[in-house]
């Protein structure tokens, strides 16, 4: 099987596995006990969360000594579990607002670990406004300043579009946040908080320059294990769900230590091959381009993007080919050997959320009904490009209406 799925999940690196599998072979006291083999836990775990944090403090200058990490790691299962402690934190700033329900801006092109829990948010009683994109993907700054309130209690937006790879504005977002809460009279800025999971390891990320107040991270989607991720907070934030008050007491519950090891490897790893990593994604996303140019009537998404284009993650294209759905294309390409998506798996379990991304930048319904796809890594060669795009002309040819 060619793998073309990398947004979805990663290969996981068999080195980093091996070590961490041995670690919790010889390293299985719970870090929370007072003896010897509890404080060996602890220490391991605290080396995680040290090396984690050091790979988001470093600005991807591989000349420069990395400068003091800033902020704090809290270990969680995943991206999707670092997302909803922060958004359902929010049910906590009731108080704080005299009994009023706070106010919420998310972006409309959330992956489904935000936008649906702000939708379960909304219908606790909580006040939502969504924030679409304009037709390049990009969330822009004014508008998300427009949507500000003297109520509103949190922002985010994502780092890295999971579908369209579009890169988000952070640091332009976090300073017209900053300006149009000081024209409103606040004290301070809402809380601004990122679902960063296609970004570490792809980009050059420091979640304390850009400005943010907490950051998603997981661990599979740079060859690291499932079921591992990471909450970075640059500000405090409120627990809803209580428990024997483990990480910071925000995430109850006993330290998954193989997990947190293998994944601050895999991000240390990710960190130390940044710019090669990305070079290489380069050559592969121009390779594609051209080649999907060659297919008529095939469109890359969002419409006019280009090659070597910096708003965009080189790790994720989406593709449409009018006249042929989507899921269509995807399995007649899996029965050809080659796996793609058509868009996040976790939104595409029988239903249509998936084309929710692409219709939020203006997209027609039938054109992004089309769309599928194509996300690489590490291990993907051209040869796997140039058996894609064979498979997909051919598959096109035979089956477009």
């Amino acid at each position: 099987m060619i793998y073309l799925d990398w947004a979805s999940t990663s290969p996981p690196d068999e080195a980093i596995l091996l070590e961490s599998a041995s670690l919790a072979l010889r390293c299985y006291g719970n870090p929370s006990s007072k003896h010897g083999l509890g404080a060996e836990a602890r220490a391991r775990l605290e080396e995680a969360r040290a090396r984690l944090l050091a790979a988001l403090a470093d600005d991807g200058d591989r000349a420069a000594v990395p400068r003091q990490a800033q902020g704090r790691i809290v270990f969680t299962s995943g991206g999707s579990e670092a997302d909803a402690i922060v958004l359902l934190s929010m049910l906590r700033r009731k108080d704080s607002l005299r009994g009023t329900a706070p106010h919420i801006v998310v972006s409309a092109i959330e992956h489904s670990a935000v936008y649906e829990e702000a939708r379960l948010l909304e219908g606790l009683g909580l006040s939502v406004t969504y924030v679409n994109p304009g037709s390049d993907g990009l969330v822009q700054p004014g508008e998300v300043a427009s949507a500000l309130r003297k109520d509103t209690t949190l922002l985010a937006v994502m780092a890295v579009n999971n579908e369209t790879g579009a890169v988000q504005p952070l640091a332009g977002i976090s300073k017209a946040l900053r300006e149009a809460s000081s024209a409103l009279g606040r004290r301070e800025p809402p809380f601004f908080h990122s679902d960063a999971v296609q970004a570490l390891g792809k980009i050059a990320f420091d979640p304390a320059t850009l400005g943010l107040s907490s950051a998603a991270f997981s661990a599979h989607k740079l060859r690291g294990p499932r079921g591992s991720g990471a909450l970075w907070l640059g500000a405090k934030l409120e627990a809803l769900v209580l428990g024997g008050g483990q990480e910071e007491g925000l995430r109850p519950g006993t330290e998954n230590l193989q997990g947190d090891w293998a994944f601050s490897l895999a991000a240390e790893k990710a960190r130390a091959s940044l710019e090669a990593r990305r070079a290489h994604a380069r050559g592969l996303e121009a390779r594609l381009m051209a080649g999907l140019s060659s297919i008529e009537g095939a469109l890359p998404l969002p419409l006019g993007r280009t090659a070597g284009d910096e708003r965009y993650s080189p790790f994720i294209l989406s593709a449409a080919f009018p006249g042929l759905s989507g899921e269509v294309l995807a399995r007649a390409l899996s029965d050809a050997g080659i796996a793609v998506s058509t868009g996040a798996a976790c939104s595409n379990r029988g239903n249509k959320k998936g084309r929710r991304i692409l219709e939020a930048m203006g997209l027609e319904p039938d054109l992004a009904f089309s769309a599928i796809r194509v996300s690489t890594g590490d291990l993907t060669s051209e040869a796997d490009i140039d058996a894609f795009l064979d498979a997909a002309r051919s598959a096109y040819r035979k089956l477009k209406i």
